[in-house]
């Protein structure tokens, strides 16, 4: 097994905050992508409350606490990529956008091929 770091959104960052978001590829291989805790903050800041309250990745970021404590794995991916999607990104650093895109196409491939993805806080 082979596990491939996109440290990307993490540089400049070493020793803060950092969230993983980890793709088990279906040959095997795990595919890590290192997040300043900043950046994400940013992205998460935008999601609103859906009429039934917080859904997706949003309940877990602001409902379930500790969330952080172990890595768990995101259970209903069409719905996080969906409340990705509905981000107004004018909102956003250049930094913040080009993570945003990089986590719906991530989130979008993992879909298509069965794939299995956790979240991190390091």
């Amino acid at each position: 097994m082979m596990e491939i770091i996109n440290s990307k959104y993490y540089e400049g960052y070493e020793g803060e905050g950092e969230m993983q978001f980890i793709r088990h590829l279906s040959n095997g291989d795990k595919y890590v992508l290192r997040i300043w805790d900043g950046y994400f903050d940013e992205i998460m800041r935008e999601l609103q409350p859906e009429e039934s309250g917080w859904t997706g990745i949003a309940y877990y970021y602001n409902v379930e606490e500790p969330w952080w404590e172990k890595p768990w794995e995101i259970p209903d991916i069409d719905i996080v990529i969906k409340q990705l999607q509905k981000i107004k990104i004018d909102q956003l650093s250049e930094q913040s956008k080009n993570l945003l895109g990089e986590l719906c196409d991530m989130l979008s491939s993992s879909q298509e091929l069965n794939e299995v993805v956790w979240i991190a806080d390091e």
